[in-house]
């Protein structure tokens, strides 16, 4: 699979309380379950959440594969960036 940032710009997303990130990151998760047992590779690895935005970090197979996640999810994909290349600065390497 591939590695992908995305980024969802969402008004105020920053100051929502950590009870609705929760249970927006649950739901999520249903969705992406839903689509692996229909036997499409994506899963989420990790979120960030500052001032009016959401970077997600996304394995998948492909870039759509994460707009059919988005589409069924209902959040907003602003730019989507394969990643190519990840330096790990605690080795300096490069992987």
């Amino acid at each position: 699979m591939k590695r992908f940032l995305i980024q969802r710009e969402m008004d105020g997303i920053g100051g929502a309380p950590r009870n609705d990130l929760n249970n927006a990151g649950k739901g999520s998760e249903e969705i992406l379950e839903t689509m692996r047992s229909e036997g499409k590779n994506i899963q989420q690895e990790q979120s960030y959440v500052l001032g009016n935005s959401i970077f997600c970090v996304y394995l998948a197979d492909s870039e759509d594969l994460i707009n059919e996640h988005s589409k069924l999810s209902g959040t907003p994909v602003t730019k989507i960036s394969e990643v190519t290349a990840v330096i790990k600065h605690n080795t300096s390497f490069v992987s």
